[in-house]
């Protein structure tokens, strides 16, 4: 019988006290391995809301291959990372699913990572320009609580400090990965892949430089399965074997006939980061980031008739029925994109303790073509008709400049301007050889831009010992234009939208007693439709449907109250969170007009709260071991949906009851260290009726996953190391399909 992990958090959480003395100070529980980081990450990270830190040891501890595994253990927090180099890692969090992708945000260094041209499953940060080799630490900073951040801000904050070296730093590694992947289906196997990163870098008077190199070589599992329904002309239907008889997630029959998107994924990435003190109290820091991946998503089909003969397209007989399976049912794939990311950052400090800093970003889709074949293997993976879809020119760019100092000895102030602006331009165009040039006529165009200026005020209040008023607010002005939509024979414009908010920002902290501290936080936060969520329809009849040319943005007012204690080596929270989020925009169809129309909506009312446990100890019971653990439960419910009815009172998709982790690392012996750890996903849903009750493709499951590395430090620059993802290798969904059991082998080199 597994080990249930929210019972072992709960019960590690009750012991903490026991475990650890108290510190004789709070700094000494939170004392990390030293990390070289620059003003603008201090001057971010000073938020009046609940944080995480993991800093570069914790990361070696677990198993690492992609910057988004940094937060896998990270309380109440998910990243829907499906393989091993998934570009479609979105972050899920207290009251955020894996298909709101727009309310994250990552940093790195202060450039904004976060793709908010649109907000879904294809709207996931950009881990890819961060490799592992350049982390430095991670903060994770929950709730819209701080008015340094957009409205964005309302799930998960994530800022990554990348390191600059001291002195002559260089580091090479290689590691090698098998996925032992089980399906139902047929598409079970190995699935390997590997991966290469080095890095150099010096320090030599006032320059300081980073060069990394990144290669990544995955092969990932089926993301998907080519199903049918029941019907056609049953004389000519061709018996065949090999299909499995299957319910859909809300229980109706499906007939499960093959396997899609099994990519092959090559990415490779630069980057240069450069350094230089310009005189004693300013610095300047500039970015070159370059990343390619090139895809290919194979097919492959399960069925053979009578003479053993390949089938994938046409009308079959299977299980006493008969199945119409579509011409591009088991179409493959194949997608090419270049991103280039351009940041600098000047910053100092002035007179009285006063800092500031300037940082502009530009992140540039330069090339970002997906190709797709309309007939299936073997001629199309050959090449023959298709569609090419082009995304290059879209991109963001981001200006931010910042200031905070000391107002005599009880205040002080932030203040700073920022700026940003979306572009999202995409063209499909039909091609007679969907591998080669798009030399067919324009089948879909769509684009358009967002753009927020924003200021922002934030006082820290010291009034009396021991007690603290953080007091802030936030005010955007926003604005969407340049959207348009064509096809072949129209093409038509949207109208601008414009708009301003205010949002408001209020913690009151109290040290009540030597090392414990309560917190009660407010926000609001504004989170403004992205691009692909206002621009969306398509043209019927010479105009544009499907749209909704009145989407308004999410509001949330946000609650946080956080009981803290430090102990000797460590500390554990408790925190009770609320959100109550008016207008949240989701897929989902406006059941109150005939025919029906699905699309991006607002959804009148949602309300998520719960309570989230944290405990994190050093050298527990012996010397040498490390634990973390964390447990929430969640209470994510749709309480007004006047255009989908069937929704009110049920529970928000992909928002767990219950998350908990453990982790736990033991160093046993001079050089050598293991660690294991536990991750948990209670019951949750995909749909907003809650009608998704079977767990199978398509669904999205409660999960208990286990991981374990052992590591072995074997010469003074030289490091191994054996690691498993999915120890045993369970089964389950977020509506593809997540890695089975994956072993990854490391062997490292660092001066």
């Amino acid at each position: 019988m597994h080990p249930r992990p929210p019972a072992i958090c709960a019960l590690v959480l009750l012991a903490a006290s026991g475990l650890a003395p108290a510190a004789d100070s709070p700094q000494q529980a939170t004392t990390l391995s030293p990390v070289t980081v620059h003003a603008s990450d201090t001057h971010v990270t000073e938020t009046p809301a609940v944080s995480v830190r993991i800093d570069r040891a914790r990361l070696t501890q677990q198993n690492v291959t992609t910057s988004a595994d940094a937060l896998r253990f990270a309380p109440n927090v998910q990243v829907r990372a499906r393989y091993i180099g998934d570009p479609n890692a979105v972050i899920s969090g207290r009251n955020a699913g894996t298909l709101q992708s727009a309310r994250s945000l990552v940093y790195s260094n202060g450039l904004l990572l976060s793709n908010l041209m649109t907000n879904g499953w294809d709207g996931a940060p950009r881990w890819g320009m961060v490799t592992p080799e350049e982390i430095g630490a991670v903060d994770v900073l929950y709730g819209p609580y701080s008015a340094l951040y957009p409205g964005n801000s309302l799930g998960t904050t994530v800022l990554i400090h990348t390191r600059l070296p001291q002195r002559l730093t260089a580091s090479a590694s290689l590691q090698s990965m098998r996925q032992d992947f089980r399906d139902a289906y047929g598409a079970g196997g190995h699935y390997d892949g590997r991966h290469a990163a080095a890095s150099l870098g010096n320090r030599q008077g006032r320059w300081s430089w980073l060069l990394t190199l990144d290669r990544l070589d995955n092969h990932g599992q089926p993301m998907q399965y080519a199903t049918a329904r029941a019907g056609g002309d049953a004389p000519a239907a061709v018996p065949v074997t090999g299909a499995t008889l299957d319910r859909n997630p809300n229980g109706s029959p499906r007939l499960v006939y093959g396997a899609n998107s099994i990519e092959h994924t090559v990415q490779t990435q630069a980057k240069l980061k450069l350094g230089v003190d310009l005189t004693d109290r300013t610095a300047a820091l500039f970015t070159m980031g370059w990343w390619h991946d090139h895809a290919e998503d194979r097919t492959r089909s399960f069925l053979r008739d009578a003479g053993g003969q390949l089938v994938t397209a046409g009308t079959i007989a299977a299980y006493g029925r008969t199945w119409t399976l579509p011409p591009s049912g088991l179409a493959p794939t194949a997608s090419k994109d270049t991103h280039l990311l351009y940041g600098a950052e000047l910053n100092g400090t002035l007179d009285g303790g006063w800092r500031w800093t300037a940082v502009a970003s530009h992140y540039a889709f330069a090339r970002a073509q997906a190709r797709t074949a309309d007939l299936p293997p073997p001629l199309g993976t050959l090449g023959g008709p298709g569609t090419v879809g082009d995304n290059a020119g879209s991109g963001w760019d981001t200006l931010d400049l910042r200031n905070s100092g000391p107002l005599g000895d009880a205040h002080m102030l932030y203040a700073g301007v920022h700026g940003d602006r979306y572009v999202l331009d995409s063209r499909v165009h039909a091609a007679s050889d969907w591998r080669g040039a798009a030399d067919g006529p324009l089948t879909g165009a769509f684009a358009g831009r967002t753009q927020t200026r924003a200021a922002y005020l934030q006082d820290v209040w010291s009034f009396a010992s021991n007690w603290a008023l953080t007091l802030g607010a936030r005010w955007e002005q926003w604005r969407a234009y340049g959207g348009r939509r064509a096809d072949a024979s129209t093409a038509l414009r949207y109208p601008d939208r414009q708009r301003s908010d205010l949002s408001p920002k209020a913690a009151l902290e109290w040290d009540f007693a030597p090392d414990w501290r309560l917190r009660l936080a407010y926000g609001r936060a504004v989170r403004y439709p992205t691009v692909a969520e206002l621009f969306q329809g398509s043209i019927s009849a010479n105009a544009i449907v499907g749209n909704d040319p009145r989407l308004r943005p999410e509001r949330d007012d946000s609650f946080d109250l956080t009981l803290e204690r430090h102990l000797h080596g460590g500390h554990w929270r408790v925190s009770l969170f609320q959100d109550r989020i008016a207008d949240a925009l989701y897929t989902q169809t406006d059941i109150t007009v005939t025919p029906t129309v699905t699309s991006v909506q607002n959804i009148d009312l949602t309300r998520l709260r719960g309570i989230e446990g944290e405990l994190a100890l050093t050298d527990v019971w012996t010397s040498g071991l490390d634990l973390t653990a964390s447990v929430a439960l969640n209470d994510a419910k749709t309480l007004r949906d006047r255009r989908y009815r069937l929704a009110e009172g049920k529970w928000f998709p992909r928002i767990p009851r219950l998350r908990a982790s453990l982790f736990a690392d033991y160093r046993f012996a001079d050089g050598w260290d293991a660690s294991l750890g536990i991750r948990h996903s209670g019951r949750q849903y995909g749909t907003l009726d809650n009608s998704d009750l079977v767990d199978s493709y398509g669904a999205v499951s409660a999960f208990t996953v286990a991981d374990a590395k052992l590591r072995w430090k074997f010469a003074p620059q030289w490091t191994a190391s054996l690691g498993v993802d999915n120890l045993t290798n369970a089964r389950y969904w977020v509506y593809h399909p997540y890695a089975g059991r994956t072993w990854v082998g490391e062997v490292r080199w660092d001066l």
